[in-house]
Parts: structure tokens; C-alpha cells; sequence
């Protein structure tokens, strides 16, 4: 058996999760990558009834799970469209064109997201900051944003 030295664990709760509010979502960081070494980063987002979340798009990258954990959550892509409710989870490939928003015109959708790697969490938290130093991005800003991170509208082609 391999010798290894202690690896610790960490409880990450809602009250010490960082709070990031973009337009009428909020997203709470449990993990940002920082104690995983980058490879997967866990967030909370919360809709409000009828809110939508992204434009449509892709990534080059990385995966991303969607747990549904109250209400709703409708995931759009191009050929369908999926009501997913507590207990259900998406499952989003690289590659997969893709958006979601709530289902509900009435209730709120909590819907907890994993992404790999981790440190996808700062396109979150960069859309965050431009909002809370009252800027509204331009689609170009948006998209050069999304593109930092390896995520694409679904007109750009991918080469895979």
C-alpha cells in the first residue's frame, strides 16, 4: 500500500459559502477548485420563478452536472427541451449545446451545479463583479467573457 500523508476534508456549508448575485440569480461557491487542485468546483444557483439563466452555449473544456434540488429546472438544447425536478440531474458534456432556466412562472428553482475544472467558478464571479460595479457587458464583452473560459454561443464551430 502506497504511504501517503494526512489529506484533510472539508465541510463547506451555506452560511460560509461566497455569495455572487448575477442579474436575479444567486449563486453560492461551496468549492471553487481551490481545495480539490482545480479539478471540480461546486456551486448553488438559485432562479427566481420565470428567470432564465445563459444564452445558449457550449463548452470546450469542461463537464458540468446540474443537480435539481427545489423546484423546476428547464434544460434547453437544440433538438429538446427537458424539465428536470428535485432529485433529477443533467449531465452536460463538452461539447453539448446547451442553456437552462426555470421551469416555473410561480416558484423558485435551486438547482446545485459541479464543474471541471474548478476554476470555471471566476467566469461567475467575473459577470458578478461587472454587475456589481453597475456595468451592463455588450454581447461582444459577454462573449469574449464566455470565450476566456472556453465556452462558446453555439454558432462558433467547435473542431472536435
Amino acid at each position: 500500500m502506497p504511504v501517503r500523508g494526512p489529506v484533510p476534508v472539508n465541510l463547506a456549508t451555506r452560511q460560509a459559502a461566497e455569495v455572487l448575485k448575477v442579474g436575479p440569480m444567486t449563486i453560492r461557491v461551496y468549492e471553487d477548485g481551490s481545495r480539490t487542485g482545480d479539478r471540480i468546483s461546486a456551486i448553488l444557483l438559485e432562479l427566481p420563478a420565470g428567470v432564465s439563466g445563459p444564452p445558449m452555449h457550449w463548452h470546450r473544456f469542461h463537464d458540468e452536472l446540474f443537480f435539481v434540488v427545489k423546484g423546476t429546472c428547464r434544460f434547453v438544447t437544440p433538438d429538446a427541451e427537458v424539465d428536470a425536478t428535485a432529485g433529477d440531474l443533467m449531465t452536460v458534456p463538452p461539447g453539448a449545446i446547451h442553456t437552462f432556466k426555470n421551469a416555473s412562472e410561480t416558484e423558485a428553482c435551486e438547482v446545485y451545479m459541479t464543474a471541471t475544472p474548478g476554476h470555471y467558478v471566476d467566469y461567475f464571479r467575473m459577470l458578478s463583479k461587472a454587475g456589481t460595479e453597475g456595468k451592463m457587458l455588450s454581447k461582444e464583452e459577454i462573449e469574449h467573457l464566455m470565450a476566456l473560459f472556453g465556452t462558446f454561443p453555439p454558432d462558433i464551430e467547435s473542431e472536435a
